[in-house]
């Protein structure tokens, strides 16, 4: 099947950039931060008017431990690419309002610069994929690929509910490939390819001791629980954070020599992490391209924070009764979150700590997509073909997400910004030519998509989904 020619719907990108550009200022304005549910709400409204006004179809589905979810569609040819992207802000801490050169909620434009809270993470990229297909529209031709759209507004950083939305709409989502929510360009404006994200386990370990806090005066008589908790973490780990406890690295898949070659090859700014965190070597002696790789592909624990008895800047006599410590476990492709679940409170047991109460915050399962796969050849050719440099390709990640939820197809992570867009930090930006760009790449990948030959998986891919249409 010969490509569709993109010439007139790159055209209208450029025709109608304006009213693109309009219409994510209009969505940056709108404060979708998780702590305002009516704001949450207001914007998937807005998202669901967006795609219905560029001629497709949505629905705003309210679901458990979620803000809404938006589901659309924008109809095309008989291949399907799927789009997954947030709408909710301010996923780190994000600094000081005072700091920035505009309001972050009003979307005002400064040297061709839009800058606006979520414009970087992850509305920019959110738009550019409906504004993508809607080119096609106003060019006066059917988009050769049929889009759909999943856009989630979590509740916690850890999208408690998209395990259950995506099985609950699996048909819905079925598609050929995937583009992920975001990336962007490095600094030389190469864009990056992301092709997996790591999972994470997250818990909550309590010591129950006593019944109730007492005198100190007990301690030759009474266990503290600071003391118990503390023993049983050091239990874990070494000092330098070596996980010790058996099972914790089972299934992990070791990169691929072409794989560790690639990992070695992106951009890493050793000597900026080094100042930021003012020290002076990394653990283990690791040089730049050894840190580049150990951050992506190193399965991790790390005790997020400890709390036990009064920290009260006094002289306190007090005897702890409860101490309470946060564990995150980044894992990495090949481990399966139950798995080091089980590993984790198996050692405990064994190591006599089965009394402490282990308590699951989050869980999500990592996912990596093959750099070999033609999804991803046809991404980076799309790649070359609007930005005119070599894509960076990296197979491995160091971010947690959830694209183990929609694992099938082919996903790769594309976006709008670049290294230096201050995502959830003050003055976080896109560059609007940056936007332009993105949207072009996004229609390549749909003209490519609708010509590239079927791969086995495809076809019973496709074959599944219409048999479950019947």
């Amino acid at each position: 099947m010969p490509q569709p020619d993109p010439s007139a719907a790159l055209d209208a990108v450029d025709t109608h950039f304006d009213t693109f550009v309009e219409e994510l200022r209009a969505l940056c304005r709108i404060r979708s931060r998780r702590q305002e549910p009516e704001k949450m709400a207001q914007t998937a409204d807005f998202l669901a008017a967006s795609l219905r006004r560029w001629g497709g179809s949505a629905e705003v589905i309210p679901w458990e431990d979620s803000h809404p979810y938006v589901l659309g569609e924008i109809e095309g040819g008989e291949r399907a690419l799927l789009h997954f992207n947030h709408y909710d802000v301010e996923v780190e801490p994000t600094g000081d309002d005072d700091a920035w050169i505009s309001p972050p909620y009003a979307a005002e434009i400064h040297d061709g610069r839009l800058y606006a809270r979520g414009v970087a993470d992850d509305k920019g990229a959110l738009l550019s994929r409906v504004h993508a297909a809607a080119a096609w529209r106003l060019a006066g031709l059917r988009p050769p690929v049929t889009s759909r759209f999943i856009m989630e507004g979590k509740k916690w950083l850890h999208s408690p509910g998209l395990g259950s939305f995506a099985e609950a709409h699996r048909e819905r989502l079925a598609a050929d490939a995937a583009l992920w929510e975001n990336s962007w360009l490095d600094d030389r404006g190469r864009p990056l390819l992301k092709l997996g994200e790591k999972g994470v386990l997250y818990v909550r370990l309590t010591a129950r001791t006593l019944a109730r806090e007492l005198t100190s005066q007990n301690a030759a008589l009474l266990p503290a629980a600071t003391a118990r908790l503390t023993a049983a973490l050091a239990s874990l780990q070494r000092p330098d954070g070596t996980v010790t406890f058996e099972g914790f690295a089972e299934g992990v898949r070791p990169p691929t020599e072409r794989e560790s070659e690639l990992l070695r090859a992106l951009p890493f700014d050793a000597a900026f992490l080094r100042e930021r965190a003012g020290v002076e070597r990394f653990t283990g002696d690791l040089d730049a391209p050894g840190a580049a790789v150990a951050i992506r592909t190193r399965p991790t624990l790390t005790v997020t924070g400890i709390e036990g008895g009064d920290n009260r800047d006094d002289i306190t006599l007090g005897l702890p009764a409860t101490a309470t410590a946060k564990i995150e476990i980044r894992l990495i492709a090949g481990q399966d979150p139950d798995r080091v679940l089980a590993a984790l409170t198996g050692h405990l047991r064994l190591a006599g700590f089965g009394d402490l109460d282990v308590h699951v915050m989050a869980s999500s399962r990592p996912h990596l997509t093959d750099h070999r796969d033609p999804f991803v050849s046809l991404v980076a050719d799309a790649a070359r073909r609007v930005y005119g440099v070599e894509p960076v390709v990296e197979p491995y990640t160091q971010w947690i997400g959830n694209q183990g939820a929609l694992a099938g197809p082919p996903i790769v992570g594309v976006g709008v910004s670049r290294a230096d867009a201050g995502i959830d930090g003050p003055n976080e930006h896109i560059r609007l030519e940056d936007y332009r760009m993105g949207i072009k790449h996004v229609i390549e990948v749909m003209a490519a998509m609708a010509s590239a030959p079927a791969t086995a998986a495809t076809a019973a891919d496709a074959r599944g989904t219409k048999e479950a249409r019947r």
